[in-house]
């Protein structure tokens, strides 16, 4: 007994000295190329020479370990020690996350940044109650409806074939509470999807529809935010518990660090993918402002369905009441 009491305590000992000198590894579904993925490898170059080499970040990209659901399997087992999450996967650990991406509510990137301000350590507190240490945000912008046929309304958007993502609860809120049936795919099903005709209409952020090339294969996108994509980079608790402290401290800094200089590239990023599109020959269609404000209702009506689901009365309280403080 003594004996496997000493072999226990050498392997924990072992793996905690071990982290720190192996190489973290940190999946995303970003794409090799994509802007998230070049400045996450230069925070990883400046994290390794400010370590002394102690600390190493291994990026696998594009999905090569799966979506956000099957990453995070991975995570809770120890096959990876973290990824970079959409917001469909920040809401598989901490359900509230998905506030920050309301349906039809946010129209300013000012909005934006003041509701996570508000809300992001108490996001953050949760995060740690799950086993997950929440490092730092990185959204994705604002996300369109992009399709084959024109959407002006949400009459029109009930006659389209739209994609949602099988895994999104709330995305199928919105969906539900226009009348509409939407294909339930995976992410990496979406492009040969477009392509076949089984869907002809889906929601992305213009950066993302030209780096999945799912721009090529419509023709419309609907000039009104859905939601901004929620993003971040989150680590399991055990691995990052078994960091030394110092290791930590420069981790959780420096993600934090660029997530908001990557929140601030990709926006811009963003404004000059609008201008790509429509300069390939997407048309803008602008919904009048009797139909903004039918979107508006509608997404206002699906985020009051999912109370009890995915978070309290009195959280989507909170949020809208900070919202409707904004500037």
């Amino acid at each position: 007994m003594k004996k496997m009491a000493l072999l226990f305590v050498l392997f924990v000992f072992t793996g905690v000295s071990a982290l720190a000198d192996e190489v973290i590894k940190v999946a995303t579904v970003a794409p090799e190329g994509s802007p998230w993925l070049k400045v996450m490898r230069k925070m990883a170059e400046e994290l390794e020479k400010e370590t002394g080499g102690r600390l190493k970040i291994k990026f696998y990209a594009g999905g090569v370990l799966g979506d956000d659901k099957v990453v995070l399997d991975k995570m809770r087992f120890g096959q990876i020690h973290a990824a970079g999450l959409t917001g469909v996967g920040l809401g598989e650990i901490v359900p509230e996350t998905r506030l920050m991406e309301l349906p039809f509510q946010f129209d300013s990137y000012q909005k934006v940044d003041c509701v996570l301000d508000a809300i992001y350590d108490d996001l953050a507190r949760k995060f740690e109650e799950k086993g997950f240490v929440l490092l730092g945000w990185a959204d994705q912008g604002f996300v369109y409806v992009f399709s084959k046929k024109e959407i002006r309304s949400v009459k029109d958007m009930q006659q389209a074939k739209p994609w949602v993502w099988e895994a999104d609860p709330l995305a199928k809120a919105i969906f539900k509470v226009m009348g509409i049936n939407p294909t339930p795919l995976a992410l990496q099903d979406v492009f040969t999807s477009l392509q076949t005709g089984l869907i002809d209409t889906v929601y992305i952020s213009p950066v993302a529809a030209i780096s999945l090339q799912w721009f090529t294969k419509v023709q419309y996108m609907v000039d009104m935010p859905i939601t901004d994509g929620s993003g971040a980079v989150v680590m399991s608790k055990q691995a990052y518990d078994r960091l030394d402290p110092d290791l930590q401290k420069a981790l959780s800094s420096k993600v934090k660090e660029y997530g908001k200089k990557l929140t601030q590239i990709t926006r811009e990023m963003n404004k000059k993918a609008l201008r790509t599109l429509q300069e390939k020959g997407i048309v803008f269609i602008k919904p009048s402002a009797e139909d903004v404000a039918s979107f508006r209702a509608k997404g206002l009506e699906a985020a009051r369905s999912l109370v009890g689901q995915l978070y309290s009365q009195q959280a989507l309280d909170r949020v809208l009441g900070i919202l409707s403080g904004c500037k």
